[in-house]
């Protein structure tokens, strides 16, 4: 399949598409429902590689998960596995009983994975005209630049205001009582 990773929307668009292209049957139905709660718990566990990756989970907890009955579960799980979308098997334990089903991807799964691999990449992302980038806080320069900007708009202190007259009269414009003016 080569070894880029491909996006889980990528492959379950595909998938929720070319299972009703080629299995009628599951174009309206649960089962495609069920192969997505199965593909997204499948893309998580492999790490975003579908082929290898395996989930062990119970038919019970699954029903409970998708809302269904366990029967119905076991239902959708055969028509799935019967049009070769999922491969799943319940080990017997050693008191005779079944134990949780494991998961995998079936072959016409695989097919598709295949297919999207072969699928040439665009060359380049599109990027857009405007900043996508939303910085909610400022950077350290940033920072910096606000804070000379606040120390430029605040008046200097008396002690300097004392040593230079003209500064004084300066910032004293523009005022209706001049109160910095010298007295005549």
């Amino acid at each position: 399949m080569g070894s880029r990773v491909l996006a889980l929307d990528t492959i379950l668009s595909a998938t929720l598409y070319f299972a009703g292209e080629w299995q009628p049957e599951l174009k309206r139905n649960q089962s495609r429902d069920l192969m997505r709660f199965l593909i997204c718990r499948l893309y998580d566990m492999g790490r975003g590689q579908l082929v290898g990756a395996q989930l062990t989970l119970a038919q019970g907890t699954l029903a409970r998960k998708m809302g269904l009955s366990r029967q119905w579960i076991g239902i959708l799980l055969a028509r799935l596995q019967a049009a070769g979308w999922v491969e799943c098997y319940a080990p017997t334990l050693d008191d005779g009983m079944r134990g949780s089903t494991i998961f995998r991807v079936g072959r016409q799964f695989k097919r598709l994975l295949m297919m999207l691999g072969k699928a040439k990449p665009r060359k380049k992302p599109i990027r857009s005209a405007a900043n996508t980038c939303w910085r909610f806080s400022p950077t350290t320069t940033e920072k910096k630049q606000l804070l000379i900007q606040h120390k430029e708009q605040q008046p200097p202190n008396e002690e300097v205001l004392s040593r230079l007259p003209l500064l004084r009269l300066w910032l004293g414009r523009g005022e209706e009582k001049n109160s910095y003016a010298p007295h005549a």
